[in-house]
């Protein structure tokens, strides 16, 4: 091995002639990273209690060596069958094994619980059942009522006669549908419809939509509900549209909260092409839909002449047959009263309880004050220790969207940054306890106030500032930050805290963007690693971009 390839490596050429002999055995393809950034991992979000899913991972073990990778980052939950295959394999090509540990609870009633207060069911014939008594009502929710292309009962709506346009020919229901098409023409992509609307708080609505549409691009039609100021959202469930489709029925639910005002809009809000119709919109106060029962999420039934009612004495055990937290809306169940009731026919009942609700498509949030997750995640660190004995394990406390609502979390009196911080350090020392070697790691984004460790974030009530202050020395961040592209890293540096540069994200296809953030956090301490990351479960670039990674 000559002075001049040393040169063109970089690297000194007073290095020990120890190591030069070494190192020329051996001929690297490629130059050695620096000593602090040495951690080369994959990432893998697949099923892998699916045992044709094991087999994909270990396929791509031989590639991932070559390319420079050595460790694998995946989820501890694998087909029993395939332990000692993976771990085998995984030896055989050097890479370091990284479970991912401490997800979502198991049990569906252990979601974070936002509140239904006071809901009026009425009883009637051995049962009670919800009834709206204070009915909020959608205006022209049937498109019908319409002069030219004006929607008569709406505030406002985006472009009549160029983006928006009453649709006579294709409808769901009656005469008249919204078609919304060309959203492109407008200059800020917008193309919505809105009206005003009144609610009750701390109750559950249910909002039901027809859509349709032919050649949508993006497809990324949306019903929301803002506050009054258009500032905050009220609702945050979103639903899958394709770019060609039927009619098609999509149900949201969502939680009033304090508000007793609010925006209701349908649209476009970053559109381009084709179309999109809308018909027979409506929204209704429902009530114990994916009702939660656990310790943290009380249900009480007064009567409105001050009467507390008791389980198993005046009503039968109040729960949800079809609890689904994934399934926002479903046939409502009643409260069944038990044989001796105190309660009367007729008898107007006040009842509170707790709910789980989606952000996006299908992301839930668990409590992170049950003891009862703290035992499952122990039991889970156990396992994938016991089966794996893994170099390091990431926690995933990233994107919790719902936060300090239930009636446990509030009675802790914190703030939502106080309990993550508690949160975070339990969790880490459950993995200290099981494995004192191992290594740990968590994302970057709930403990960084340059990413979601801020005010209004999402469902979560209050502020996460100061989540950070339950990270531990030895607790390890995985910054995924791609729009700071390594900015935010010095704020963790500060902290003394390791961090890996997790990039790629399905879109640096030739390893550009990690070349910036290597870039951007040169002379940062700490930088010990990167991570391809891929969500869609993307690997042609693995290889180019490992290039520019390491």
């Amino acid at each position: 091995m000559t002075a001049r390839r040393f040169l063109r490596w970089g690297l000194s050429l007073g290095l020990l002639v120890g190591a030069l002999v070494a190192r020329a055995a051996e001929a690297p393809a490629s130059p050695p990273s620096p000593p602090e950034r040495q951690k080369h991992w994959l990432f893998v979000w697949r099923d892998l209690s699916d045992p044709r899913e094991v087999e994909r991972l270990i396929a791509r073990f031989p590639r991932a060596q070559a390319a420079g990778y050595n460790g694998v980052v995946f989820s501890a939950t694998v087909a029993t069958e395939k332990v000692a295959e993976l771990k085998q394999a995984a030896a055989d090509h050097r890479l370091d094994l990284i479970a991912i540990v401490m997800g979502g609870s198991r049990d569906r009633n252990y979601m974070e619980g936002v509140l239904v207060r006071d809901a009026l069911f009425v009883a009637r014939g051995g049962a009670a059942t919800l009834e709206q008594d204070n009915p909020t009502r959608v205006v022209n929710g049937d498109f019908e009522d319409v002069a030219g292309d004006h929607f008569k009962g709406w505030a406002f709506q985006d472009d009549e006669g160029t983006t928006t346009f009453a649709d006579h020919q294709v409808v769901h229901g009656g005469k008249t549908a919204l078609r919304m098409e060309s959203i492109g023409k407008n200059e800020y992509r917008h193309c919505r419809i809105m009206q005003p609307l009144k609610l009750q708080p701390h109750r559950q609505y249910h909002i039901s939509v027809w859509v349709k549409s032919e050649g949508l691009a993006p497809a990324d039609p949306e019903v929301k509900v803002l506050d009054p100021a258009a500032a905050q959202s009220i609702s945050f469930q979103t639903f899958r549209t394709e770019q060609t489709q039927d009619w098609r029925r999509c149900d949201l639910v969502f939680n009033s909260l304090e508000y007793t005002e609010a925006g209701l809009y349908l649209g476009s809000w970053y559109g381009k092409d084709g179309k999109v119709w809308w018909d027979d919109l409506s929204i209704e106060e429902i009530g114990l839909v994916n009702v939660l029962r656990r310790p943290g999420c009380p249900v009480t039934v007064l009567s409105e002449r001050g009467v507390t009612y008791e389980e198993g004495r005046d009503f039968e055990r109040i729960a949800d047959p079809q609890l689904h937290p994934w399934i926002a809306y479903h046939e409502q169940p009643p409260i069944r009263l038990a044989a001796g009731s105190r309660i009367t026919d007729g008898e107007r009942l006040r009842v509170s309880y707790y709910h789980p609700i989606i952000v996006y498509e299908d992301r839930l949030t668990s409590c992170i004050s049950e003891p009862r997750i703290f035992a499952d995640w122990r039991a889970e660190v156990r396992q994938a220790n016991e089966q794996f004995h893994p170099a390091a394990f990431l926690m995933s406390h990233d994107e919790m969207r719902v936060m300090n609502q239930c009636a446990l979390c509030q009675s802790k009196k914190m703030t939502p940054g106080e309990l993550l911080a508690w949160n975070i350090h339990e969790a880490a020392q459950i993995i200290r306890e099981v494995r004192p070697d191992a290594e740990i790691w968590v994302w970057n984004d709930m403990f960084d106030p340059q990413h979601n460790a801020t005010d209004h974030f999402y469902a979560v009530n209050g502020s996460l500032a100061g989540s950070w202050k339950g990270l531990d020395k030895d607790v390890g961040i995985v910054n995924w930050h791609g729009g700071l592209q390594g900015k935010n890293c010095s704020f963790f540096a500060d902290l003394g805290l390791r961090q890996i540069l997790s990039g790629y994200y399905d879109a640096d296809e030739d390893g550009a963007g990690i070349a910036t953030w290597r870039d951007n956090t040169r002379g940062i301490p700490g930088i010990v690693g990167v991570m391809y990351t891929t969500w869609e479960d993307r690997y042609e670039a693995m290889d180019a971009w490992a290039k520019k990674a390491w």
